[in-house]
């Protein structure tokens, strides 16, 4: 198996390791609920002990919403360190996080192995994570105090959601209500979209992954393709679990790192690494395109 699936299941497991819960019922309210967890991860899952970076910033929107009081400074803190977090991961890595270490992104991956007939996420597609970003995780929980991404999200429904209606947490939950079902119809819909599309969740409604985004064109971890190999045989689309061709842009936004391109082309054209760890870039090679 290739390093980056050990790596995968890690992940999860270090996101995901309150395997006591089974026999106590208890979901972990530890200290380690502080710390935000570098990929998607629900933080209401009955195994997890890290916080969502996600869920996390919907609460920092919430608690400074128009009419509650600013007089007390540490509002703001819980705001500067999730952002914080996720700015100092993406500048150092880029998405490499999505490609190596997300559980729901590892989900999609194996997903998507099913045989099925593929489809082609079209382009304009990924503006939809930027937008899911902005209005669900920042504008409505601060116009509402209401963490309407976290009661809609699909790794929600699929870590915390089912588990916690199989395994009920002592004391019980709410009676299950049509909301439960409808949240478990968009669960669904994605799930049937991973067979058929490489990582729809990831490309089109991911806001973590939005944010990684943004950093990865200047993050410290490159990618680099030497032009006087490459022969843009297209080898690395096919093997690209985002559809780019690393060649066009060897530090694309959308590119998660994952190094399959790297590992599969024939010619060795691409190299990855930090940035003084890069062999020099060429004149006119796609690197500096």
């Amino acid at each position: 198996m290739a390093p980056r699936r050990w790596a995968q299941i890690a992940g999860a497991l270090v996101a995901n390791p309150w395997f006591v819960y089974f026999s106590t019922r208890k979901i972990y309210q530890g200290r380690a609920k502080g710390i935000c967890f570098p990929g998607f991860n629900c933080y209401a899952c009955p195994l997890a002990t890290f916080s969502c970076p996600i869920g996390s910033l919907q609460q920092c929107f919430a608690i400074n919403r128009p009419g509650r009081p600013l007089g007390n400074p540490f509002n703001i803190v819980p705001l500067l360190y999730v952002i914080g977090f996720v700015g100092l991961v993406g500048a150092v890595s880029g998405r490499l996080v999505c490609g190596w270490i997300c559980p729901f992104g590892f989900l999609q991956d194996l997903l998507y192995k099913v045989r099925s007939p593929k489809l082609r996420l079209p382009s304009w597609a990924r503006f939809g994570k930027y937008a899911t970003l902005v209005v669900l995780v920042m504008l409505v929980p601060y116009v509402t105090g209401v963490h309407w991404f976290s009661r809609l999200c699909p790794a929600g429904a699929l870590e915390g959601g089912i588990p916690l209606t199989i395994f009920p947490p002592k004391g019980g939950l709410p009676p299950i209500g049509a909301f439960f079902w409808f949240k478990i119809g968009i669960l669904v819909v994605f799930l049937c979209w991973m067979v058929v599309t490489k990582r729809p969740f990831c490309r089109a409604a991911c806001p973590l992954g939005a944010m990684y985004a943004l950093l990865t064109p200047v993050s410290l971890y490159r990618m680099h393709v030497d032009a006087q190999k490459c022969t843009e045989c297209g080898d690395c689309a096919k093997v690209c679990p985002v559809d780019i061709n690393i060649y066009e842009n060897a530090n694309s936004t959308e590119c998660v790192r994952c190094l399959e391109c790297k590992r599969h082309c024939p010619r060795g054209a691409i190299s990855s690494g930090f940035r003084r760890s890069l062999p020099e870039s060429v004149p006119g090679s796609a690197a500096n395109e």
